[in-house]
């Protein structure tokens, strides 16, 4: 499944999360699709595919000391409409 990740920290703790992001280890069961600094505030945002909910909270887990991440499951908007159309149908 597909989640986006809006990772917000402290100004202070810029340079470190610029040192862990450089030298971040892949995590098992998750894949990285895109990832996107704010460059106006202090965010990171990250389109990840995760395997299920522990691989998905093993990946965020290591990122809570430096701040607050946020977890939205997305669906591409192509699946996503035929999905609803479905849904729609059977009301």
């Amino acid at each position: 499944m597909l989640f986006m990740a809006i990772f917000s920290y402290s100004p202070e703790d810029r340079n470190l999360v610029i040192e862990r992001g450089m030298g971040s280890e892949k995590t098992a069961g998750v894949t990285i699709k895109g990832e996107w600094f704010d460059v106006s505030g202090h965010r990171v945002f990250r389109l990840f595919e995760a395997e299920d909910d522990a691989h998905l909270a093993s990946s965020i887990f290591s990122w809570t000391d430096l701040g607050v991440a946020e977890i939205i499951p997305v669906m591409e908007t192509e699946k996503a409409l035929k999905l609803l159309k479905r849904a729609g149908k059977k009301s």
